[in-house]
């Protein structure tokens, strides 16, 4: 049964390293609860104090996920309009991974920021703001699930190698 278990919260925590990149995939839950299912194996020493700060930082980042694209736009300049755009144009970049993540928020703030009568400076602005929202949230999941697939192999290697 360990085993079972440790390939499913190492499935997991693939899938969940794969969401960090990938919009619909929630991956920093994913990852987590791959770590979780690691608790269920004889010999994990993750302690309730661990566990309860990386559900914090995934509820954190997930959070995050909304709101830094959001602000992006707004620090350079964008209106709802564009946090809009910027927002269609991520779903609509997905089939054109994984530069669609990066051309598809940017030209969707810009297009909306252009239909509600901007000038071409304001909307490429709008447009830059949306790009370094997702960029600065595609990092920060990275990191998240990059830290607790390091802290599940490290741990399984621990209990059966260590």
């Amino acid at each position: 049964m360990d085993i079972f278990l440790v390939i499913l919260g190492a499935i997991c925590v693939i899938i969940g390293l794969l969401g960090s990149v990938i919009p619909i995939i929630p991956g920093s839950p994913i990852s987590y609860v791959g770590m979780s299912l690691l608790l269920l194996v004889d010999g994990c020493t993750y302690t309730t104090t661990y566990m309860l700060v990386m559900l914090g930082l995934v509820v954190i980042k997930q959070v995050l996920d909304y709101y830094i694209p959001i602000w992006g736009i707004k620090k350079y300049g964008g209106s709802k309009y564009g946090q809009w755009g910027g927002l269609i144009g991520l779903f609509l970049g997905l089939p054109f991974l994984p530069w669609g993540l990066i051309v598809g928020p940017f030209l969707g703030a810009v297009v909306a920021e252009m239909l509600v009568g901007k000038t071409d400076e304001e909307s490429i602005r709008a447009g830059v703001g949306s790009l370094i929202g997702n960029l600065l949230s595609i990092v920060l999941s990275i990191v998240l699930s990059g830290v607790m697939a390091y802290s599940f192999f490290a741990e399984v290697y621990r209990i059966y190698f260590g």
